[in-house]
């Protein structure tokens, strides 16, 4: 009787395990349906900036839509200062000389995802108000891989492994198809 008991709740255990981690692959899947077609939609608007890594930035950036920043201010991009007046401040983890520090920074708060969608593309295309064509290497990149890149090139996140990881984001997901 011990060994079937213990045995039933080995059981209950993995079906629990198997559905708590089955829910979070199914919680990725379903933010890359709800983003896909509005990165797909602003890119056939000009053509500059590949879905697959606007998709895979908001993977990174807002983990899934679940971060604190997702989730408090809708900004799925993690870029700073304010959007129509509002913002929100948290800490952040920023890269200087390849060493990791923790500071405290304002970022912008969106109403919707949307909203914050299509002010990382505006971002992309107008560039920073101090450099017009900080991101030029972006928009002309015809590949994922030469656009993640350029991101790091121009600046965009401090993170010396931000290509690669948006990159391998990509490829995990077949991030690729969006671009046809």
């Amino acid at each position: 009787m011990k060994k079937i008991s213990i045995l039933l709740l080995t059981v209950i255990l993995a079906l629990y395990m198997a559905k708590l981690f089955g829910q979070g692959h199914q919680d990725e899947v379903e933010f890359i349906d709800e983003i896909a077609p509005i990165a797909v939609a602003l890119n056939k608007q000009d053509q500059e900036i590949l879905p697959s890594v606007i998709i895979a930035q908001a993977i990174l950036e807002s983990n899934y839509g679940k971060s604190e920043l997702a989730v408090n201010a809708n900004n799925l991009f993690g870029i700073k200062g304010r959007y129509h007046g509002k913002s929100i401040k948290m800490p952040t983890v920023e890269y200087e000389q390849n060493k990791s520090f923790t500071t405290e920074a304002e970022f912008r708060a969106y109403p919707d995802w949307k909203s914050a969608l299509k002010d990382h593309r505006q971002l992309l295309l107008e560039g920073t108000s101090w450099n017009e064509q900080q991101y030029e290497e972006v928009l002309s990149a015809s590949t994922y891989q030469e656009a993640a890149y350029a991101l790091k090139k121009s600046n965009y996140s401090t993170d010396p492994l931000y290509p690669e990881k948006l990159i391998a984001i990509i490829e995990q997901y077949n991030l690729e198809k969006y671009d046809d």
